[in-house]
């Protein structure tokens, strides 16, 4: 279960708007397809490491040698800063679960306490930080195991004077919600809706499998497509028995699930225990979901700035990102990628519940900017090998169906958020129009950003680099190719020792 350590994410909080837009038969079948999709991608990334393991991050690594050197540069850094958004993101979510939705002067104290935890744990060494990573695994499966076992008594036998009891709220109010249109169309928004807000919880999860599987491999075990295969159904079984435990005790008509249309709200599960009147139950929950956020943010900062590492060493980041303590533990490149929880202070200015989306929206862009990347490289690897005559021992069946399939996944994802943010405001009186209007806003922009961030990078760096070559080539009339941090005097000396496999010596 080697992602149980991020487990969480986006589940607890972010289903409830999930199941909000769409309703409880869309929140299963948006999670059945978004895993169908991360599968898809999970096996090719998996099938590359299988052949040619690279413990600093398959994709990062064999992007320079099935891609290029610009895809490789800006693939590392885009999987750098979509991990590292992601600890202002639990730390929101943190916020949103403690039902700290509006700004004021006193969250600053409190965001800022759970950043520093998430930034002390990191700073331990390696040893104790793996005894924390056991403890917190084992909390979130007494966590899922609880809430299975509380919502299943709620739905077989039910509280005297409650409503919670079987399948009822798929009658009432129905299996899929009408959003923003009446009739078919409007359940179809519903859905499209619901499957957007599933993304989060499956963005990273395809690499971060594959790079735990190749660490975890060791000769004469199972191979990294076996672990990889078998990770993803534990995780898939984790996640649709959470949804569907869901569905059992909270309406996708509750306001507070999505914060009375503000964002992100209260967990189905704290909904449905205050719908039950056990009110020491609710603060359980609140509690345990709280420190599951802690966990996530803190396991995502440890995969970031390991990540920030493995580009200085490589020579594709500054030199001093690679210095560590005694412990051998890489404190700057830690405290530089803790530098984006700086984020979640913007909880100051906006509702928590709005902020929840916008980082939401950001980092599933570059998710699926990330997915796309890695069918392409799947699929160049796939071509080389052929014409080289490789035979590939470890394959999946379903590829490269399953990479097609990727491709066209991440290139609707786009096209199906613009087509839900086209539509007119519902006529509600808790939503205005202007407050609709801006609601769009929010959401949109995090999106091109996104897409704009990954831009700049891959065509920033070849006009660094056709900058750099013309003025070498000015100067000793080669075209001879270096990193461009040379520039500025920061890259160390020598040569790395644990640079990716199949990284070019510079971009």
């Amino acid at each position: 279960m080697a992602l149980i350590p991020t487990f969480g994410t986006g589940l607890f909080i972010g289903a409830g708007q999930a199941l909000a837009a769409g309703g409880p038969a869309s929140l299963l079948g948006s999670y059945v397809l978004v895993f169908l999709l991360s599968y898809c991608l999970t096996t090719a990334i998996a099938e590359i490491a299988a052949h040619r393991p690279a413990l600093n991050g398959t994709m990062v690594a064999h992007s320079y040698e099935y891609g290029s050197n610009h895809l490789g540069f800006s693939l590392g850094y885009l999987r750098w800063y979509s991990l590292a958004m992601m600890v202002p993101f639990e730390i929101t979510t943190a916020m949103v679960n403690l039902s700290l939705w509006t700004p004021e002067p006193s969250m600053a104290i409190r965001i800022a306490m759970v950043a520093v935890l998430i930034l002390l744990f990191n700073m331990l060494p390696q040893r104790a930080f793996q005894r924390t990573e056991t403890v917190f695994t084992g909390l979130k499966i007494i966590t899922t195991a609880g809430l299975t076992i509380c919502s299943l008594f709620l739905a077989i036998r039910g509280i005297p004077g409650t409503p919670i009891r079987g399948f009822r709220y798929w009658h009432e109010p129905g299996p899929m919600n009408e959003y923003l249109i009446p009739g078919g169309g409007g359940r179809f928004l519903g859905f499209l809706q619901c499957f957007l807000y599933s993304v989060i919880s499956f963005t990273l999860t395809p690499e971060i499998t594959v790079q735990r599987a190749e660490r975890s491999n060791t000769e004469g075990g199972p191979s990294i497509l076996s672990m990889a295969r078998t990770d993803s159904g534990y995780l898939f079984a984790l996640y649709i028995l959470s949804a569907f435990m869901m569905t059992f005790v909270s309406p996708f008509d509750e306001p507070q699930l999505t914060n009375y249309g503000t964002g992100a709200g209260s967990s189905p599960f704290v909904v449905g225990f205050v719908r039950a009147g056990i009110p020491a139950l609710r603060i359980l929950v609140t509690v345990l979901i709280f420190l599951s956020s802690v966990a996530s943010g803190r396991s995502f900062l440890y995969i970031s700035s390991r990540t920030l590492y493995t580009l200085a060493e490589s020579g594709h980041a500054p030199a001093m990102l690679t210095r560590c303590n005694r412990y051998q533990v890489p404190y700057v490149a830690i405290l530089t990628s803790a530098l984006f929880s700086l984020f979640a202070f913007l909880s100051l200015a906006e509702s928590s519940s709005a902020l929840f989306n916008s980082l939401m929206y950001f980092i599933t862009t570059s998710g699926s900017i990330s997915w796309l990347c890695s069918s392409i490289i799947y699929l160049r690897f796939r071509r080389k090998t052929e014409e080289q005559g490789f035979i590939r021992v470890h394959q999946s069946r379903i590829q490269p169906y399953g990479v097609y399939a990727g491709i066209l996944g991440c290139t609707l994802l786009p096209i199906a958020n613009a087509l839900v943010l086209a539509f007119p405001p519902p006529s509600s009186e808790e939503l205005p129009v202007q407050s609709w209007s801006q609601l769009r806003m929010r959401n949109a922009i995090p999106v091109y950003l996104g897409i704009l961030s990954f831009l700049s990078l891959y065509f920033g760096h070849q006009v660094r680099t056709a900058i750099l070559q013309r003025k070498l080539k000015l100067e000793d009339g080669t075209t001879s190719r270096r990193s461009w941090w040379r520039m500025f005097g920061l890259e160390r000396d020598g040569p790395s020792t644990s640079a990716p496999v199949s990284s070019p010596p510079g971009p």
